[in-house]
């Protein structure tokens, strides 16, 4: 039986220690900073729970796979795909390191890029940011607690009135697989590539249109 994964966007952690590096005088501030990036076996603003075996297995394959190998950015706010674009790419993590039941990450703020310009002057003028995991997963409905999660990235975001009053939680819209790879899929654009493949050589205009239109209803 095959799974079907949704975007899940977690509301903001602020608790973040801001650290301003300069060797000279002369030389431009640079920025870092660090606090818990993802928190297990508790419930959080957006009521959901991250069992802390399925929080650990995520986090791991994160580090293994993207801060060991210096891939691992986040975006400035949250994007609704299920991937990283570099373009909005604002800081690059350096760590994550499991304390209790909270893993502390420590982040380098991406100056010289637009986003991380930006989250530089931000964080300058002593603006108040905070950090959110986006990852794919299934949330069993009975106790809202997520069995099945794969971390994406930790993004930057900021919001002066009310932290997480801006975060959508959970992304019902599309459907995402993991394929065997370890590759995130969206489910809807596999399936029309699929129909695609298959186009009958009878009624192929009814065949296609049918094809687009479940593609289109799908989000």
């Amino acid at each position: 039986m095959e799974t079907y994964l949704k975007l899940i966007q977690e509301t903001a952690l602020y608790d973040l220690v801001i650290l301003q590096e300069q060797e000279n005088v002369h030389a431009p501030k640079r920025y870092r900073f660090k606090g818990p990036y993802a928190v297990a076996e508790q419930e959080n603003a957006n009521r959901r729970k991250y069992p802390e075996r399925v929080l650990d297995e995520a986090v791991h394959h994160y580090i293994k796979d993207y801060i060991n190998t210096s891939r691992a950015v986040g975006e400035l706010n949250h994007s609704d795909k299920a991937e990283v674009d570099y373009n909005n790419a604002c800081h690059k993590i350096l760590s994550m390191e499991k304390d209790g039941k909270q893993w502390i990450g420590e982040s380098q703020v991406l100056l010289g890029t637009p986003k991380g310009d930006l989250l530089g002057g931000l964080l300058m003028n002593e603006v108040k940011v905070g950090v959110s995991t986006r990852g794919v997963g299934s949330i069993m409905k009975e106790n809202n607690t997520v069995n099945v999660y794969k971390l994406i990235t930790v993004d930057v975001v900021y919001d002066p009135s009310a932290p997480g009053a801006f975060v959508d939680g959970i992304l019902e819209s599309k459907n995402f697989m993991i394929n065997n790879h370890g590759d995130i899929i969206e489910v809807a654009y596999t399936n029309l590539e699929k129909s695609l493949n298959s186009l009958p050589t009878k009624n192929a205009n009814e065949f296609l249109i049918d094809a687009i239109n479940k593609y289109l209803n799908s989000f």
